[in-house]
């Protein structure tokens, strides 16, 4: 077994601390970090753990760090790597530390490959981590022969001496970072590895279900001799389970009473015998991060110590040491700030709810990213916008006249563009002639494979027959690695035959490239129940909230690009000639939308088309199209994405005007769209032929990164990331009209 010291790992070329098929990582050039772990040990080290690399999380690049303090927490040594990735895509993530009961300390993390694939759970040790100079021992094999196996939270041992790996795990392979995200995954199972020789061998044991995304789970010993398993889901609250034979088999998953915004949570027994939680309590997305203690085993909970209020902050792990002291490590902002925080308290004071020990220090800085610049010196945004138009593609095939909107999707080599299309004459005002069309592009060659219809009027599917009526607003998500999910609109235009627009759904298959032979009503949730995702039930929704403009009975879409966050997709809802917006979520099938709160303000504005995302600190961003007025961009906010405030312009967007706005976050990296008013002198002013980016760590603070300066247009962009570069596809025209769409790549941060 090769010995490496801890010393030395400061010394040595990362590339050299694995076999020759690992992958060098630079620490110094990290770009975001998260996931901490944290143990102290008998004579007072402090060690820290995260996982970091690569240009965001998950990452073929990512790598796991370990640093630590010889002065009671207030400096830390610079991180080194753990375990490091390899060239055949296998990543390294989520490290955790564990002092075990003879004095060893365990770095225990997981290794994935999603396309071999495989996903297993690996360890180190160091037999002396007080030691001048900690060795630890070569990675190992922890030994779970599950086709998927993954660890978060520390062991736990109990009472019989036995040692308990919490372990998610799946029956089968699973070819994603992850799994059971959503009911079309590989569901997740929730068991315990259970060790009877300290930690030689381990076998898995335990199958509790919990509801599509659910993981990371935790093992407290009762004092009546039973185990209770804590499960982190995104049904609002952690699920949890029991077992009588100490982990050999569980009771039915069920919800518990532990409210959740769907993050990790922390949960140990401390020395007085009494329950500490660390959790997010009375929070609005993952803030007000808390330590609360129970005296009734769990029973209830007290309110606890507040640790820290701001958004953004999540994955607490934590130890008490000999002397009574609790230690508890979590991140902030791990794409912007990327900070590793260190809190420490005494029981005494989560009971009080206050410092009455006066041990309390919170918000401490283990360690944070010294990000460089994001635009370097001279940069000119409208040569790289020059540099980008060069090198597009038209995807929208010679026979069409008229095409606008597109989104896109992206699995393996291929981009899949959906768009609206004509083969009558120029724009997209055609009528029932508009159709939408998918179109099949090669990353690698650059070239069109193929264009395949979605939807157009009057078109007989296996179950239902369209009417007559424009295919309008095609959106598309990826369901999974196979399955693509293409929504549209279908509605008379002219809004005069009494019938309401209605939005569809068909799946498509990206293996075979077809369509499934029938389409789907989309629906729509609001307060009154679920209906078929019609104008009529969102205008309604939007008057119980004192909404007031004429009625439109076409005109509804979602219009923004996808949001994924906490495992949730959200979605932006528009009624275009109603000038109404939402921010909604899908269910778990992702066929229903449910509307979270409708902003509209001010109404004389007319705000239509917006994009929408979130903030560090949890809060919602919208920037809104305007119709009237001087038609330049309002931004709103909203920290629940139910409530949001009156939308007000911002100084680094002037000069807007009314065409679609985007709003992504890449790398860690925010970037905003938008189209400027100005017309470039060209002979004939072509409309809309101005189209701004700006980019932000934090959404507060921007820079522009490119300047769209084109005769043909260039309107209504869409941006998606995949393995390290941006792809996008936009509308452009002669004279300003919307003719075709193109495709190409922004940029890349792979060499």
């Amino acid at each position: 077994m090769n010995i490496l010291t801890f010393g030395a790992l400061l010394l040595v070329p990362v590339a050299a601390l694995h076999a020759a098929e690992s992958v060098t990582i630079d620490l110094a050039k990290r770009t975001w970090q998260g996931i901490p772990g944290i143990e102290r040990t008998a004579k007072g080290r402090v060690f820290a753990s995260w996982f970091t690399g690569g240009p965001k999380e998950p990452s073929p690049d990512n790598t796991v760090v370990l640093c630590y303090s010889d002065d009671g927490g207030k400096t830390f040594t610079q991180p080194v790597a753990m375990g490091l990735p390899t060239a055949d895509g296998t990543r390294c993530y989520d490290p955790t530390l564990w002092g075990d009961p003879k004095g060893r300390l365990w770095y225990v993390f997981n290794r994935g490959n999603k396309d071999i694939p495989k996903h297993d759970i690996w360890a180190r040790i160091c037999e002396d981590p007080d030691a001048k100079v900690p060795v630890f021992g070569a990675e190992f094999r922890v030994g779970y022969d599950a086709p998927f196996a993954f660890r978060m939270n520390k062991i736990t041992v109990l009472s019989t001496g036995e040692w308990l790996m919490p372990v998610t795990h799946a029956a089968h392979p699973v070819r994603a970072w992850s799994t059971g995200y959503t009911t079309n995954q590989e569901p997740t199972l929730h068991g315990v590895g259970i060790s009877t020789d300290e930690g030689k061998t381990w076998k898995l044991l335990g199958a509790v279900k919990a509801p599509p995304w659910a993981l990371e789970n935790m093992i407290i010993e009762l004092k009546d001799g039973r185990l209770w398993m804590l499960i982190r889901t995104s049904s609002g609250v952690l699920w949890q389970s029991h077992s009588t034979d100490k982990g050999r088999t569980w009771s039915e998953g069920a919800a518990s009473t532990i409210k959740s915004p769907g993050s990790r949570f922390f949960i140990r027994r401390l020395a007085s015998g009494h329950l500490l939680l660390v959790n997010h309590y009375k929070f609005k997305g993952r803030s007000h991060l808390t330590a609360q203690r129970s005296t009734d085993d769990g029973a209830t909970w007290n309110d606890g110590l507040l640790l820290d209020e701001r958004g953004g902050v999540s994955y607490p792990d934590g130890v008490q040491d000999k002397d009574g002291l609790i230690w508890i490590a979590y991140d902030r902002d791990r794409n912007g700030a990327g900070e590793i925080l260190l809190a420490k308290f005494r029981e005494e004071d989560v009971a009080a709810g206050k410092n009455v020990s006066g041990a309390v220090m919170l918000k401490q800085v283990i360690n944070k990213l010294d990000k460089p610049a994001l635009l370097p010196p001279g940069w000119d945004p409208k040569a790289a916008a020059d540099k980008v138009l060069s090198n597009m593609i038209q995807v929208t095939g010679p026979e069409v006249k008229g095409a606008h909107d597109a989104d896109l999707t992206i699995v393996g080599d291929r981009a899949f563009v959906v768009a609206l299309a004509n083969d009558v004459k120029p724009g997209h005002g055609a009528g029932k002639d508009e159709y939408c069309t998918l179109s099949v592009v090669n990353l690698k060659s650059l070239q069109v494979e193929r264009r395949i219809p979605l939807a157009k009027s009057e078109q007989a599917f296996a179950n239902v027959t369209l009417p007559v009526g424009a295919c309008f607003v095609p959106r598309i998500l990826k369901l999974n690695e196979s399955t693509l999910r293409c929504f549209f609109a279908c509605e008379d235009q002219n809004g005069t035959g009494g019938r309401e627009a209605q939005m569809w759904y068909r799946d498509f298959d990206s293996a075979s490239l077809a369509f499934q032979a029938d389409i789907q009503r989309m629906k729509l949730t609001t307060a009154a129940g679920t209906f078929d995702m019609q104008p009529k039930y969102f205008r309604a929704d939007a008057i119980r909230h004192g909404f007031r403009i004429k009625s439109a009975s076409y005109g509804l879409y979602m219009i923004d690009s996808f949001k994924v966050f906490d495992g949730k997709t959200y979605a932006v809802i528009n009624n275009f000639p109603g000038a109404q917006n939402a921010l909604g979520v899908l269910n778990d099938s992702r066929d229903t939308v449910e509307v979270l709160g409708h902003y509209n303000e001010p109404a004389d504005l007319r705000l239509t088309e917006s994009a929408v995302n979130r903030l560090p600190d949890g809060t919602w961003l919208a920037i809104c199209r305007a119709e009237s007025g001087d038609r330049n961009y309002v931004f709103t906010t909203s920290k629940d994405g139910k409530t949001w405030t009156q939308g007000e312009p911002r100084p680094f967007v002037t000069k807007g005007s009314n065409s679609k706005p985007t709003f992504d976050k890449f790398g860690g990296v925010y970037y905003l769209g938008w189209q400027e008013a100005t017309r470039i002198t060209d002979g004939h002013g072509v409309g809309r032929s101005i189209f701004n980016i700006e980019v932000s760590r934090d959404g507060v603070d921007w820079e522009r990164k490119y300047r769209f300066e084109s005769t043909n247009s260039f309107q209504y962009p869409t941006f998606r990331q995949h393995d390290g570069s941006i792809w996008f596809t936009v509308t452009q025209g002669t004279g300003g009209s919307t003719d075709r769409i193109m495709f190409g790549k922004l940029e890349s941060s792979n060499p």
